[in-house]
């Protein structure tokens, strides 16, 4: 999907007007408070956050009121929203990091990409991650079910919430709300009921 439907149009209509918008502004805060209690309940430290596909970084004040000396690097496919943050330019595909971080976010980005284009990204995802990755995506079975389909992009791909558990397994364990722990990052704990 071409990174250029992602302009100030689209911003506008998903994210800031009141008429057309997903989420009040409220929701994302109350998004970062939730993920940074979560986290910091399973005694994860944050140091430094890689925001995947970022848009306009919303997340990004209710992690800094929880963390305020994180570092967090973002990047986005969209020319506008990097003009308009400063956020690097780069697809999911094509970013090059050097280093891991604590925690990953990918939110609403892999209903983009095809089915082996989102795999790859899985993968790279999981390359990225040292202990947790905060991963949303627009499911089938949320379009159909959950989501007001006026108000949410629906020009996507959409695929089964089995096959993203599928693939996330592969390197993550499901600790729930959205949040995955890497499979390898045994000093987090999980009790068989806090994870899916």
């Amino acid at each position: 999907m071409s990174s250029e439907r992602f302009d100030a149009e689209y911003f506008d209509h998903y994210y800031f007007a009141r008429a057309t918008r997903i989420a009040e502004p409220a929701y994302f805060g109350r998004l970062a408070g939730f993920l940074t209690a979560y986290l910091d309940l399973l005694d994860c430290r944050v140091d430094e956050v890689l925001d995947a596909g970022c848009g306009a970084g919303l997340l990004h004040a209710g992690l800094r009121r929880a963390w305020p000396r994180v570092h967090i690097d973002a990047f986005d496919a969209s020319a506008w929203a990097c003009a308009r943050y400063g956020w690097q330019q780069a697809t999911i595909e094509a970013y090059q990091a050097t280093e891991v971080y604590d925690l990953v976010i990918c939110y609403d980005v892999l209903q983009y990409l095809d089915r082996e284009a989102a795999r790859a990204a899985i993968a790279k995802l999981a390359g990225l991650t040292r202990t947790a990755l905060f991963f949303g995506v627009l499911t089938r079975e949320d379009w159909r079910d959950n989501c007001d389909q006026v108000r949410t992009d629906g020009d996507a791909h959409l695929r089964s919430a089995r096959w993203y558990r599928r693939e996330l397994g592969r390197y993550f364990r499901n600790a729930g709300g959205g949040l995955y722990i890497r499979r390898d990052a045994t000093d987090v704990v999980l009790y068989a009921l806090e994870s899916v």
